[in-house]
């Protein structure tokens, strides 16, 4: 991948990974990191950090307490994720309020954005010259919310040229195994470079790949993509469903399943002094 910036999000954090509880990291723009304050910074948290869970009708306590450590409880915009293609564009905490999706962008600098992942990939757009930022929620079936959440952008004015975008830490081609149909899928509906048949014939899968090329086409420049070469699955430092409860018996409900893995927050905020 020509020009694209690859990263680990261990080794380009910066906060102290031994004692920190989540991760930051900079954006790329034109090549060059955008470590300034005046540039807001990708987050995740780690697996050591508890569960980030969120659902409307549920109260976690651990995340409120983590959020509120940093300060951000007041300025905290959450949304239930339905692994949709679904983006709003907000201007206050209280705009996504009982709304379910897996997008969010904004030009409030006060604002900090939330979703969680865990085995999807998180991605983190900002445009530097119209202020827009934001993270998505992007799965195998929401591939492709990047180029809603760009479209969307444009009622801030934005310019998808402007654009950097991170792609964050998720279950990479090398344990991202899926069958036939939907390997098909990918091949009929996004790139051919982002399925990948094994020597045993197994199907792999690279969501990063899909995405490159998406943001590619859509004239996203080269050199203001990073992608985060960090595998959920294979990470015990990261929350990742197919590694903690997928393999858990099929006597357990898919949503016993989900409350047994550690869900991520992954948000975008600004760090000014």
């Amino acid at each position: 991948m020509k020009d694209i910036y690859s990263f680990s999000v261990f080794s380009h954090c910066l906060s102290d990974i031994y004692n920190s509880k989540y991760l930051k990291f900079p954006f790329i723009y034109k090549g060059r990191p955008l470590t300034s304050a005046v540039h807001p910074l990708c987050c995740i948290t780690l697996k050591n950090a508890g569960s980030m869970r969120f659902r409307w009708n549920e109260v976690n306590e651990n995340r409120n307490r983590f959020f509120k450590l940093l300060n951000f409880d007041s300025c905290i915009v959450s949304l239930e994720l339905i692994h949709s293609r679904t983006v709003f564009v907000v201007s206050a905490v209280n705009d996504t309020v009982e709304k379910h999706g897996d997008g969010l962008i904004t030009v409030r600098r006060n604002l900090v954005p939330v979703i969680t992942v865990a085995d999807c990939m998180p991605i983190y757009i900002y445009d530097p010259v119209s202020g827009c930022f934001g993270v998505l929620h992007s799965g195998w079936r929401g591939t492709g919310i990047v180029l809603d959440a760009l479209f969307a952008a444009k009622d801030f004015g934005a310019e998808v040229t402007n654009f950097c975008v991170v792609l964050g830490p998720h279950i990479q081609q090398c344990c991202y195994v899926v069958d036939k149909e939907r390997g098909d899928y990918f091949l009929e509906n996004f790139s051919p470079k982002c399925v990948i048949t094994a020597s045993d014939e197994t199907v792999h899968l690279s969501l990063a790949q899909a995405n490159i090329e998406l943001l590619l086409d859509a004239g996203v420049p080269a050199e203001n993509i990073a992608y985060a070469v960090d595998c959920t699955c294979c990470d015990n430092r990261l929350g990742s469903f197919r590694r903690e409860a997928a393999w858990l018996p099929d006597t357990l409900s898919l949503s016993d399943k989900i409350k047994k893995f550690t869900a991520m927050a992954a948000f975008c905020a600004f760090f000014e002094k």
